[in-house]
């Protein structure tokens, strides 16, 4: 969890403070606050590292040209990297990265340059890309680069509650689709409008995202039936293949029904796109990563169509940032029924005395998703703006148990072709509503698209600092175990896996509230990730429980220090 920290005086901060006098002239722009610096602080008897010998220069980089964007990767084992191009500048924590927004047929130059933990940078290494549009075929393909957000004749995003955002992106990444959420565990769904319509031989399902990210979840299913969610468990004869990213950036592709992996899935590089296929041939399902077939299973669906759907979720209650460059089908061609606006939808709440009639709708569809709290028969039933009509599975043969979300779908009556729409369960059960949407189809297309702002923004953050005692040898003890008072080692260790991270200042430490040291890590500019060993004597120190505060600022004056804490024993 990010902290907030303010910071008091008597910090070894250096900082430029501007002062504002008000001339009449109220509207002139103001200068950004300078970078923040850090001094180099010990106290008595504290040992502090500094600067060696300067990092190697990266080696074997490769630039991969697409559309608006380049990929980076390369060798080396500096902690951070810098990238520049143009004018712009970015710090990453692994030996690649992908530069987004980029004009097409123009060449970009890139340096790429080691950086260690105290700032220090290697000399560059230099390559040349230009990115070039995207003329592959498909069947159905949306690049999302009309930067006014997803078309909703063609998409709607599916959310339990209003915890997500599908949007343009901002920055670099305008040209993209962005998929923000705040939603925590449970997936945040993009439903095609566009059925998905097997060919005899193999048709594709094709999606480029840097989903998943660290700690988070893709997930891409193929449904025989009108489903906007993905939930548990997996409706019957559907095709879903998950790809789970931890949080050192380790993946694994299961694939249901009867899905066994293949090969083992590459370490995910954040912010950077992979192309992931669901191939359905007449042997059976494919997952393919990059080119490469991760996962198979002999499962032939005996459908032919289906609903696409496409989710992200956190592992551990995260928020979520994923970025979506295509998504298309090489299938049998199908169009998107034209659709109307979305009407607010009320369930089992006071019923809305305004509901004015939509022109030009000719049918109307609810599609709902519950859990039952227990056994009981299906709801059959649910009331539409007073009007009772039949409720039922969105995919036959789904369970109706306790704790698994029930897909169902009912057809609206003309009195429900309103801006406002009350539902109504059928039933004397507890039953929880997960999901509700409505689909209007009429003549002509109505809706119009949304302009909003991503719930998680691209700015680069700080990592947490993580402290850990070490013995006076430099080994970790037991947990729990007392410390010999005389010399310990902390062992500082900072590292963020984001597309992009704020530069590294430097450090302090309090020990027992009392500061002790000042590491600054700006010897050629800011550094960005690292370890450093600070030798403490605790001679002095009574008996018993101690704690330091490690807190960790950064260059950039509007990214707020963030801060470790590490208790320890010390024996009599």
């Amino acid at each position: 969890m990010k902290r907030v920290v303010l910071v008091a005086a008597g910090l070894a901060l250096v900082a430029g403070v501007i002062v504002l006098r008000d001339t009449g002239g109220g509207d002139l722009p103001t200068a950004p606050p300078p970078p923040t610096k850090l001094k180099a602080y010990a106290a008595e008897k504290i040992l502090v590292p500094g600067p060696q010998k300067r990092p190697a220069t990266p080696a074997g980089v490769v630039a991969r040209a697409g559309h608006h964007k380049v990929q980076l990767n390369w060798t080396g084992d500096a902690p951070a990297y810098e990238v520049r191009w143009g004018e712009q500048v970015r710090l990453v924590t692994r030996p690649g990265t992908q530069l987004n927004g980029l004009e097409n047929e123009r060449e970009q130059q890139i340096d790429i340059r080691a950086v260690d933990a105290f700032g220090q940078r290697s000399q560059p290494v230099t390559t040349r890309a230009t990115p070039r549009a995207d003329n592959a075929p498909y069947t159905f393909v949306d690049r999302f680069d009309s930067r006014t957000g997803p078309d909703p004749q063609r998409w709607r995003l599916s959310k339990r509650t209003d915890c997500a955002r599908a949007t343009s992106g901002d920055g670099d990444d305008d040209d993209r689709l962005v998929i923000s959420s705040s939603c925590g565990t449970r997936a945040v769904t993009l439903r095609s409008r566009t059925p998905f319509v097997r060919n005899d031989d193999e048709s594709r399902l094709v999606i480029e995202t840097d989903a998943p990210s660290t700690g988070g979840k893709l997930l891409l299913d193929l449904v025989p039936g009108p489903v906007s969610v993905q939930g548990e468990p997996v409706p019957p004869n559907t095709v879903r293949a998950t790809v789970s990213t931890d949080n050192a950036g380790n993946s694994i592709v299961e694939l249901v029904p009867d899905g066994t992996t293949v090969k083992p899935v590459p370490a995910a590089v954040p912010g950077v796109t992979v192309r992931w296929e669901l191939v359905l041939t007449p042997a059976g399902v494919q997952v393919v990563r990059d080119g490469d077939v991760v996962a198979t299973s002999p499962f032939v669906p005996q459908w032919r169509e289906a609903t696409a759907l496409v989710g992200v979720a956190a592992l551990a209650g995260d928020r979520i940032r994923a970025g979506v460059d295509l998504i298309g089908y090489r299938t049998a061609k199908a169009d998107a029924p034209l659709t109307g606006p979305t009407p607010q939808v009320r369930v089992d709440g006071p019923a809305s005395t305004s509901a004015s009639p939509i022109a030009d709708v000719t049918a109307g569809q609810l599609r709902i998703a519950m859990i039952p709290s227990r056994e009981s028969a299906p709801i059959t039933a649910v009331k539409v703006n007073g009007i009772q009509v039949p409720l039922r599975p969105a995919v036959e043969g789904s369970p109706w148990k306790p704790g698994a979300e029930y897909p169902a779908v009912a057809d609206l009556p003309a009195e429900a072709f309103t801006d406002n729409l009350n539902v109504q369960l059928v039933t004397e059960e507890r039953v929880q509503i997960t999901h509700t949407d409505v689909e209007l189809t009429g003549p002509k297309s109505s809706a119009r698209r949304e302009s909003e702002t991503p719930l998680v923004d691209a700015k680069p953050t700080l990592a947490d600092p993580v402290p850990e005692v070490l013995d006076a040898g430099g080994q970790p003890v037991e947990n729990g175990a007392a410390f010999n008072r005389g010399r310990v080692v902390l062992e500082v260790r900072v590292n963020a896996l984001d597309a992009s991270v704020a530069g590294l200042a430097g450090f302090e430490i309090r020990l027992d509230g009392n500061h002790v040291a000042t590491v600054p890590t700006t010897a050629d500019g800011p550094a960005a990730a690292g370890r450093w060993r600070i030798s403490l004597n605790t001679g002095a120190l009574t008996p018993g429980a101690h704690a330091i505060e490690v807190k960790a600022f950064s260059t950039d004056s509007e990214v707020h220090p963030e801060t470790g804490y590490v208790p320890f024993l010390l024996k009599a």
